[in-house]
């Protein structure tokens, strides 16, 4: 407390400030200080005001799109319907406060002469009658930087072979757009530039897109494998005759086995078996599924046969691995060779699908 005291002329009362007090005075207006600023104190919003100028182009300009049927850990209701989506987006603005809209063209010329990688697969334009595209401009809203334009493939696509891995692209151009400043066109160096060929390119151009498509079925993926062989040797080979349990301890830990897919409805199975000389002799096994998940086993070389069935189930192993349900393949089959006939009792996990995002780096041919 600050003392009072009279003084000898009167009753007027001054403060009576010695050093102990004086201290006590600062201390309190220091604190004082602090509250205030720290009651008055919030941070403000920052706002950054756009360039200049706002342009538009495709970011991603080789990408692999694989159209991914049954489920993932990606949503998956576009590839089901057999469906994608091709994206652009805008540059140049933190806020877009408008529709912007893009117009393209498909322009086969661009994958001329190219190939996927150094001696790898001509990069081949994707047939007319294997897509369609619903719109023939690409809209971002408001209040968006991207925006795409969807993409619906034909059976036509699906029963082509190709379809299975990279080999077809749809080459989109752009040629307008309304609601923003320009396309982002390039700046050439030769008197005709070649989209793809950078070195006819000062400025690269990004108004165009080379967009790769392939598809994987249902059950295409990573399985872990456990299950029994039994193993018959033929006559004169009866030393080769075994039985081998495949059944870790956990689930993790089983043996992973890879299905790719042959069509919308089949896939396949690489096994690999030993001869009397402890060689190798690698089988493949066709899987032929209907709509409800079940299948037929044959044999998919005639070297030799097969046969068997099996079920795709889902969420059919109760708390598998990371205790979690998990979908499953289960199969019975028996493989004939030369030297032995294997009868097979397998359960296939599922592990993962198999799916990343891709890229690839044109060349020319």
């Amino acid at each position: 407390m600050i003392s009072l005291f009279k003084t000898k002329g009167g009753s007027k009362s001054v403060p009576f400030i010695n050093k102990e007090n004086n201290m006590k005075i600062k201390l309190y207006i220091a604190a004082l200080l602090i509250f205030s600023g720290l009651t008055s104190c919030h941070n403000d919003k920052t706002e950054f005001d756009d360039y200049q100028f706002q342009t538009v182009y495709f970011a991603y300009q080789y990408p692999v799109r694989t159209i991914t049927f049954g489920e993932d850990i990606f949503d998956t209701t576009l590839d089901n319907q057999g469906k994608t989506k091709i994206m652009a987006t805008i540059g140049g603005t933190y806020h877009n406060d408008r529709d912007v809209r893009i117009n393209f063209q498909v322009d086969n010329t661009i994958t001329e002469n190219l190939l996927f990688e150094q001696g790898g697969e001509k990069i081949l334009p994707m047939p007319e009658n294997y897509y369609t595209l619903n719109s023939n401009e690409i809209k971002i809203p408001k209040g968006e930087i991207a925006g795409g334009v969807e993409v619906q493939f034909s059976d036509a696509f699906f029963a082509d072979p190709l379809a299975t891995s990279r080999n077809y692209v749809i080459p989109l151009q752009m040629t307008n757009v309304v609601n923003a400043d320009s396309v982002l066109s390039g700046r050439p160096l030769a008197a005709n530039p070649r989209k793809a060929v950078a070195d006819d390119w000062d400025v690269l151009p990004k108004d165009y897109i080379l967009y790769a498509v392939k598809y994987i079925n249902t059950w295409e993926g990573n399985y872990l494998r456990r299950g029994v062989d039994v193993i018959k040797g033929t006559p004169g080979n009866e030393s080769l005759d075994d039985t081998v349990v495949r059944h870790q301890q956990y689930v993790e830990d089983d043996q992973v086995i890879g299905l790719s897919t042959r069509s919308l409805t089949e896939t396949s199975l690489d096994l690999t078996f030993q001869n009397s000389e402890g060689y190798a002799v690698n089988c493949t096994l066709i899987l032929s599924f209907d709509d409800a998940g079940n299948c037929t086993i044959s044999a998919g070389s005639d070297q030799y046969t097969a046969s068997g069935s099996g079920k795709f189930v889902k969420d059919g192993e109760k708390e598998s691995w990371g205790g979690e349900d998990r979908d499953a393949l289960y199969l019975e089959y028996q493989v004939n060779m030369d030297e032995i006939s294997v009868s097979t009792t397998d359960t296939l996990v599922l592990r993962d699908r198999g799916v990343a995002m891709e890229t690839f780096s044109p060349v020319v041919e």
